[in-house]
């Protein structure tokens, strides 16, 4: 820890000092001279941009100076945001840069700018890049502390490594951005940060951040300028074709493959940005098509739906329109869409989304206290949502959801309100209300015993404080029995839930092995609507993060779970941690045992879970990137085993240039029961289950949206009837779209 009680007190009141200086508005100059984007900075512009000292290391230490110098610089042109980086670094033998594909570098030296182009302490544009230029964009939600990398945009950067560190120019078109809707100079909250892995992870930044205060965004320093900018047309139109040739048989029996001439499909996808803070997207017949294949997990013995994150381009611009503390609207709910229409604007004081699609089928989680279940209708459906959030003030935001949906006779309504109150630097209060109302069709009401109509009340309250050193929260959730929420993601109704927990933070210095340590346990209880106690639950963790950029985390507890009139006395264990020994090589490992209730058999019984995962990432060389994880989990009865089930996931890329590269996917799944009478004899279910899906695919990235697939995959079974893995479906497929930008 730190070891001379001088130095804090005399370095803190220096950066206080420099701070109160420093955080008056600085001017960005407007200069009409574009560059080279090839990360070199020697064009005579740069002589007259603004320039920034990246001065503080805020992680791991706290706003000391920065260990290495890294300047910045600024300005602009009307059109697009130029930013260059000069980054010395006396230690490059151990900078970490590599081909990878965009959003992909977070291991990596970086460099980047974050930007609250409304200064309104809400979210950021991130724009980062790596030594060799790789991007990484990303959009920073404030209100919910989120950070969303599937959002992309069409910017321009590049990289070259020096003997004394490396260089990075980015060029940003304003049209990749939303702002005010007027010709007025702009205030624009900004910080520049340089990530540089060592033995920690280091972090220096422009502005300094004061870890006392619940909030990020609001101590960027304060840029002016940006005048008469605007969007432009800012038209995009993305026509894409796809065309696949899919061939599948019976494993179990002798006949030949089966499958139809080549499959063509095209569509269009539309971006209009309407002003300066609004985006009108549109599509028909859209691409929603899963390039990569979804990883692999452990799904037996699950009582709740399982999450999945989105990755189709039409629901991921202007997401976090959407975003509210408790997931009311869930976009892979909508599955096989006709068509869709989405507006997103940034007001005065407040946001607005709204979304509408037609889709060719019909998904819907239906929820229980104990246990949730996920129904296909095979009937078109029409889904809508509208969000909008509004700025009271700089510390006070309020929001109302609505959403629909309905398909012939069923349909289903929500409404939310919610808000957020920064009472303190330090506390936040936070809160959410639904209201449901749902009319069921007759196959919801036979096969759930549903009534024709039912509504239902949820809501959400939570109080959070977060200092330096400790941390607090309380949290209290209800949802009624009827409440359903179908186009979101709300897995589980008819209960009520009370969490309190807290945390504990040390901080060390470079002399120390750990970076910080962090203490922190929670105590809660869940109740089911009718009064009956359903689960006491207390569970503490002790985290470590050290050299090697190391994670250790070690999760203990103790709960009592109610289920089909039996109480289940449970404690458990689990340790996690990842360790890079050396620069290009990252592994990983989790163990865990715990008790836990066999839920597929008739008559729930008490059992062990003991579950193991390693992972092994390891960038080989510039260019070649392998990554394996294994999974085991082995659930034990008292008379004997009960089920094993292992997951493999491995990626195998090269990267030819930060364009294109090749990939190699590898999904594996094997469940093998025990022979154990009561599942099969109730459930039907295959005492062997083995799954394994390949996939090889050339990828070209023109830009974020304008790409080129080639590919091939195919899947093999193995059950009782097939006693060996064999092919049951197999596909060529090319996907061709192109953005243009008018």
């Amino acid at each position: 820890m730190y070891k001379n009680k001088y130095i804090r007190p005399l370095l803190g009141l220096y950066f206080l000092i420099f701070s109160i200086t420093a955080n008056a508005t600085e001017s960005i100059p407007k200069i009409i001279q574009t560059i080279k984007v090839d990360g070199k900075l020697d064009e005579s512009v740069w002589a007259n941009a603004k320039i920034i000292e990246l001065q503080y290391e805020t992680y791991p230490a706290e706003n000391i100076p920065a260990k290495f110098k890294t300047t910045a610089y600024l300005y602009e042109d009307n059109d697009f945001l130029y930013v260059g980086f000069i980054a010395e670094d006396n230690e490059i033998d151990s900078l970490r840069a590599s081909y990878r594909d965009r959003d992909d570098v977070s291991d990596e030296d970086l460099v980047g700018i974050k930007i609250d182009t409304f200064n309104d302490q809400r979210r950021t544009y991130n724009f980062f890049a790596n030594p060799l230029g790789i991007q990484e964009d990303s959009i920073s939600d404030d209100i919910l502390d989120r950070d969303d990398f599937s959002w992309d945009a069409i910017w321009y950067s590049a990289g070259v490594i020096t003997d004394q560190g490396y260089s990075v120019e980015l060029k940003i078109p304003f049209k990749a951005l939303r702002f005010a809707n007027n010709k007025d100079a702009k205030e624009w909250a900004i910080d520049f940060v340089r990530v540089t892995p060592k033995d920690f992870e280091y972090e220096f930044a422009s502005s300094p951040l004061d870890r006392n205060i619940n909030c990020n965004i609001c101590q960027y320093k304060k840029y002016r300028g940006f005048a008469n900018i605007d969007t432009g047309k800012n038209l995009e139109i993305i026509p894409y074709v796809i065309a696949n040739q899919t061939e599948s048989r019976n494993p179990a029996s002798s006949e030949p493959w089966q499958g139809d001439s080549a499959d063509f499909e095209a569509g269009v996808d539309l971006r209009w940005a309407v002003s300066d803070n609004a985006v009108l997207n549109a599509t028909v017949n859209p691409d929603f098509s899963q390039v990569e294949s979804d990883s692999a997990q452990l799904d037996v013995n699950t009582r709740f739906a399982l999450f999945f994150d989105e990755q189709r381009p039409f629901f991921l611009d202007g997401a976090d329109y959407f975003n509210t503390m408790l997931t009311v609207y869930y976009s892979r709910n909508i599955a096989d869409p006709d068509a869709g229409i989405k507006y997103t604007s940034k007001l005065d004081n407040g946001t607005l989304g709204v979304l509408v699609a037609r889709d060719n089928n019909t998904n819907i989680i239906v929820p229980d206290s104990q246990r949730s279940s996920l129904v296909f209708i095979d009937e078109e459906s029409n889904s809508a949502v509208v969000r909008y959030a509004h700025d009271v003030s700089e510390d006070t935001l309020l929001g109302v959801t609505l959403t629909h949906r309905d398909s012939g006779d069923y349909s289903n309504d929500l409404i939310s309100f919610d808000g957020k109150h920064q009472l303190t630097d330090t506390d936040v209060f936070r809160y959410q209300l639904i209201h449901t109302e749902t009319d069921n069709s007759e196959e919801l009401q036979n096969i759930f015993s549903r009534d024709a109509s039912e509504s239902g009340l949820a809501y959400r309250l939570n109080y959070n404080h977060s200092d330096r050193d400790w941390s607090w929260f309380v949290s209290h959730n209800h949802f009624d029995k009827d409440f359903r929420a179908d186009l979101g993601f709300l897995t589980r109704s008819g209960y009520r839930k009370t969490i309190v927990g807290g945390a504990h933070r040390w901080y060390g210095d470079e002399t120390d092995f750990f970076s910080r340590i962090q203490l922190r346990g929670d105590w809660d209880t869940t109740v089911q609507y009718d009064g009956q106690k359903l689960e006491t639950e207390s569970e503490a963790t002790l985290s470590f993060e050290g050299k090697g950029q190391s994670e250790i985390d070690i999760a203990f507890g103790t709960r009592e779970v109610f289920f089909e009139e039996q109480w289940f006395n449970q404690d458990f264990l689990a340790i996690s941690a990842s360790y890079k020994p050396f620069a290009d090589i990252r592994v990983g490992f989790e163990a865990a045992f715990s008790d836990d209730i066999d839920f597929l058999s008739e008559q729930a019984r008490a059992g062990e879970v003991t579950e193991y995962d390693f992972f092994f990432d390891w960038q080989l060389t510039k260019h070649f990137n392998v990554f394996v994880e294994y999974v085991q989990q082995d659930f034990d009865l008292p008379q004997g085993n009960f089920f094993e089930q292992e997951v493999i996931n491995s990626n195998l890329i090269y990267q030819f240039d930060e364009k294109s590269f090749l990939r190699f996917l590898f999904r594996y799944q094997d469940v093998s029961f025990a022979n154990d009478p009561d599942p099969f004899d109730n459930l039907g279910i295959d005492q062997k289950n083995q799954n394994v899906a390949r996939q090889l695919l050339y990828v070209y990235k023109f830009d974020a949206k304008s790409v080129l697939y080639l590919g091939y995959s195919d899947n093999a079974i193995e059950n009782d009837l097939i006693p060996t893995l064999r092919k049951d479906a197999r596909t060529l497929f090319a996907k061709f779209s192109y953005a243009f930008q008018l």
